[in-house]
């Protein structure tokens, strides 16, 4: 199996099953989703995909992706604006006074 399309809550997946230019002798399940702009690159394929199997994968991959954007963003400094260490305080010897 090198293609599979089904519908699940009003969108159409179109998987194909397609190398990559990363990995040229590796098959990847490429996904392409209506309403998307992206395709996705989910997941190798397998010599026994079938469409029983294959569509609880795409479904589930794309959930979590759905999950992913709904999580809040994490903003963190970049490397140019991190604030300096506070300096440590000098070491006092009391034996040389």
């Amino acid at each position: 199996m090198d293609s599979m399309r089904f519908q699940d809550e009003g969108r159409t997946f179109n998987c194909k099953a397609a190398t990559a230019t990363a990995t040229p002798g590796e098959k990847w399940w490429w996904i392409e989703i209506s309403g998307e702009a992206q395709r996705y690159a989910a997941f190798r394929a397998e010599p026994g995909d079938t469409a029983a199997t294959l569509q609880p994968r795409v479904l589930a991959y794309y959930a979590q992706i759905l999950a992913d954007r709904a999580r809040p963003k994490i903003i963190r400094p970049g490397w140019g604006q991190r604030r300096a260490a506070p300096a440590a305080a000098p070491i006092v010897n009391p034996a040389a006074n």
